[in-house]
């Protein structure tokens, strides 16, 4: 039994389930169900073993040939399984086993679980990855597909939700009722949905047959327009991307009060935090629209992509979610192209390229043995690295023979199961050449390349050397270097050369060797960019010369390329293979700078510099680095002041918060600090009298100078929000306060039913990012960490590790290794070792930058002053 592990024998498949569960959450706690599953057995078996996890089975019995006999259950808690043992061989063919079952609702928003919103009692399904376990027995694997028809009994009040439309509804004595569903399609058990409670519907919106709801607790119903549309406008371009329809009998999205992930593609029943499907359009911001739409459109696209063709094992977890990471940006593009979604996507990228350069990192297919590591691939590599491949090879083939590929891909293996090696197949076909070689290379290796860009002339003609090599956040030892083999990736390079007529032009190279040259023809470039578009997931190393071409060249450069000029940079810099000063003189250059999202990007590598770097440069460096802060961009700032101008458009209103919060949050300048605070109390009393783009930074900056009075007024309106997202909003500017009392005080809300478990984690990492509060926060949760950890779900927890490097100090490095090698997270000992590393990376980066950072600033502010 032990030798398999988790993993199910396969000569015994589900075909269909018929469940019928007793659940009614505001009686208690305790559900009850039976369940009928139909069996094929290729053979002969005494056994059948199945998954259950924290449920009390009974009663199997099991029907075959007309024959009904009772089984003994085996419990295997360590591979959460049983094994149902019969006296005499069950013959091959097929077979219904039967079992009774019951459970508690969950408090950690997993299985079965229990929600409230305010006095209301509600249960939600979490079943992903492998949590449908924790529900009702069953074969818990994403290749064993069946049809589900479930049965709810709880009280009449109660909407219930589930995948399939309501075939009929009986009515009970003492006010129940038991809701009958309609059978699914071939379904994996992750993508079983439940959802009982008092809930409320939207009108429906339809497209063609489909008609789409949403669905929230009692309310919000004002708030539910921003989803419809988005769902109404992402399904379309879906259905004409995949030629074809929708492929389930009805499309739920529901808000659910309290939920582990952003949402999650439940087939026919997607669900969804509240803060990413209800929206005030007048308060909303733009950067919580577009989020909003973007996860719709990706669970969307999991109808397709990942439902209807599910991957066969959790090692091909990526091909989910990548595909779906990039569908969302590409169809919400297409329906609103002023959004500009792929800066957003450049953000999220960026974050990825970080990760990867770690040496705990992992390839996009990684091999999975257990539900938890299943639950660790949830990550960014799986996620975006994975669509930065999916992006890079869709435009290494050309857009439509990529379509044309994926289409065959759904068509050949629809209400089944497929692989990597499957898509590949259906592309080539599409290509006419294979695509395997290529892709491997990216999904089967970690870490990523860099790339070097070296201009030389040679016969009148300008050359571009091409060198790759792995790209690490730390330079590997030569010695160790010398000893690996040197990694090489497929890379469909593509340049930006800047011509003397002020146009660009891009050039392309499939890079395969460690060294290569691209022949530019009888030109001297004014500049070449070395990653057009930022579409290679890879970092470029330009020569000092040109680094400084593209400084002056900048405005010809895409607002992405400016983003990743930037990134790039500074990762080379915290690398060693660029100095402190060289980043802060390309910084310099950006003052003027007309894109948000561009001064966003240089938000991270400032406060960096501000929180870490600088107090180790000597006394007077964190005044200089504000003061010089404030010089570049203070100017751009005071000229666009507070308020919008009538009409004005949305990159004006993000540039204002950009520019605000960097000389308000970075700079900490005492005019914006002041303004902020002043501007508080109206937002408070009024979430109209504030521009919606700098709610977020008034709240953040008036807590950072706030007294208990403020912290007050803060608390009273977290518990009267207008929509989720200011709910988020103030719950989080809580841990932005900066006095002792203050903070001890939100992190004791962490312990109380005013955060909900879904937001436990993300309260203590906001106050782990404070300077003020880091060392109480990281205190408190040692001392309360058996209750914390029953808040937090898993994956959440393991969040909480990855932020733990703020804390910043050899001493925090080593305090954190030692209370998580005592306090093991089963989930987290990835993100524990990434979390280690990035301590020793941070620590060196100050011992190496800290002088450096001293004397050029102490040059440059006197030289202003």
């Amino acid at each position: 039994m032990g030798r398999r592990g988790h993993r199910l024998p396969t000569d015994v498949r589900p075909r269909d389930y018929a469940v019928h569960v007793e659940v009614d959450p505001t009686a208690g706690p305790r559900f009850t169900g039976e369940v009928a599953i139909r069996l094929a057995l290729e053979r002969a078996r005494r056994s059948v073993e199945l998954h259950a996890a924290d449920l009390r089975v009974t009663k199997p019995r099991l029907q075959a040939n007309g024959v009904s006999r009772r089984g003994r259950i085996e419990t295997d808690a360590e591979h959460e399984r049983l094994i149902v043992h019969f006296e005499r061989p069950v013959p091959a063919g097929e077979a219904t086993l039967r079992l009774a079952f019951a459970g508690r609702l969950r408090s950690d928003l997993r299985g079965l679980y229990a929600a409230s919103s305010g006095e209301r009692r509600y249960a939600f399904t979490q079943l992903e990855a492998a949590d449908a376990r924790r529900f009702f027995p069953c074969f818990d694997e994403p290749s064993m597909k069946a049809r589900f028809r479930f049965a709810v009994t709880t009280a009449a009040g109660h909407a219930v939700l589930s995948n399939a439309p309501v075939a009929r509804r009986e009515r009970h004595a003492g006010k129940r009722q038991t809701v009958h569903f309609q059978a699914t399609p071939p379904l994996s058990t992750y993508l079983v949905a439940l959802a009982v409670g008092e809930l409320e519907s939207s009108e429906p919106v339809t497209l063609g047959p489909t008609e789409i709801r949403v669905w929230h607790v009692p309310g919000k119903g004002k708030l539910t327009a921003l989803g419809l549309e988005a769902a109404r406008e992402c399904l379309q371009r879906l259905e004409a991307y995949f030629d074809l329809p929708y492929p389930y009998a009805k499309l739920d999205l529901v808000a659910v009060p309290d939920f582990e992930a952003g949402a999650m593609e439940n087939a026919g029943a997607v669900f969804f935090r509240e803060t990413l499907l209800l929206a005030d359009p007048e308060t909303v911001t733009l950067q919580e629209k577009k989020r909003l739409a973007e996860v719709v459109c990706h669970e969307l696209a999991h109808m397709w992509y990942g439902d209807l063709v599910t991957m066969a094992w959790w090692d091909d977890l990526w091909l989910n979610e990548a595909f779906a990471t990039w569908m969302a940006f590409h169809v919400v593009n297409d329906w609103q192209p002023g959004w500009k979604m792929w800066h957003d996507f450049q953000h999220h990228r960026a974050a990825a390229l970080r990760l990867d350069s770690l040496r705990h990192t992992h390839p996009i297919h990684t091999v999975v043995r257990t539900p938890n590591d299943a639950t660790q691939n949830f990550d960014l590599i799986t996620y975006e690295k994975g669509a930065s491949v999916v992006r890079m090879i869709e435009r290494f083939l050309g857009g439509e023979t990529f379509r044309r590929g994926v289409r065959a891909y759904i068509r050949r293996h629809r209400e089944a199961n497929a692989t990597g090696s499957d898509l590949w197949r259906a592309l080539s076909e599409a290509a006419g050449e294979p695509v395997e070689p290529i892709v491997r290379g990216w999904i089967e290796q970690e870490g990523l390349p860099l790339v070097g860009v070296r201009r030389r002339t040679k016969n009148g003609h300008t050359h571009l050397a091409l060198r790759q090599e792995r790209f690490t956040a730390r330079p590997p030892r030569p010695s160790r270097a010398a000893a690996s083999r040197p990694a090489r990736w497929p890379i469909p390079w593509v340049g930006r050369v800047g011509e003397a007529n002020g146009e660009s032009r891009l050039v392309r190279h499939l890079l395969t060797r460690a060294r290569d040259t691209v022949d530019l023809g009888p030109v001297d470039p004014g500049f070449v960019y070395g990653n057009a578009d930022e579409a290679g997931f890879f970092r470029p190393l330009h020569e000092p010369p040109d680094v400084r071409a593209l400084a002056r060249h900048r405005a010809r450069l895409t607002a992405v390329e400016r983003m990743g000029l930037l990134d790039h940079h500074w990762a080379l810099t915290r690398a060693g293979r660029a100095t402190v000063d060289t980043f802060l003189e390309l910084v310099e250059g950006f003052g003027d700078e007309p894109d948000p999202d561009v001064l966003l990007a240089l938000r991270g590598p400032l406060e960096l510099l501000e929180d870490r770097i600088a107090p180790a440069s000597g006394a007077r460096t964190p005044e200089r680095l504000r003061t010089w802060v404030a010089g570049v961009f203070g100017d751009a700032a005071r000229s666009l002041g507070w308020d919008p101008a009538p009409k004005e458009g949305d990159d004006v209103r993000l540039r204002r918060a950009a520019l605000l919060g960097i000389v308000g949050g970075v700079a900490g300048d005492p005019e914006v600090l002041d303004e902020a605070a002043r501007r508080f109390p109206g937002l408070l009393a009024d979430r109209r009298s504030l521009e919606p783009n700098l709610a977020d930074l008034v709240v953040a900056l008036a807590a950072r100078t706030g007294d208990a009075d403020r912290f007050d007024a803060l608390l009273a309106a977290l518990d009267r929000p207008e929509t989720p997202q200011e709910r988020r909003r103030f719950l989080l500017g809580l841990a932005d306060f900066r006095r002792p009392a203050l903070v001890d005080r939100a992190l004791a809300l962490s312990l109380t039913e005013r955060v909900p478990t879904q937001d436990v984690a993300f309260l203590l990492a906001r106050a782990l990012a404070n300077p003020a509060a880091r060392e109480r926060a990281w205190s408190f949760v040692k001392r309360r960490w058996k209750a914390l950890r029953r808040r937090m779900p898993p994956m959440l927890a393991a969040r909480l590790i990855e932020v733990t490097p703020a804390l910043g100090t050899p001493a925090h490095k080593r305090d954190v290794a030692a209370f998580f090698r005592s306090h093991p997270l089963p989930t987290g000992e990835r993100a524990l070792q990434q979390a280690l590393e990035r301590f020793a990376l941070d620590l060196a980066f100050r011992r190496k930058a800290a002088r450096p950072l001293e004397h050029w600033l102490s040059a440059r502010v006197s030289a202003v002053q």
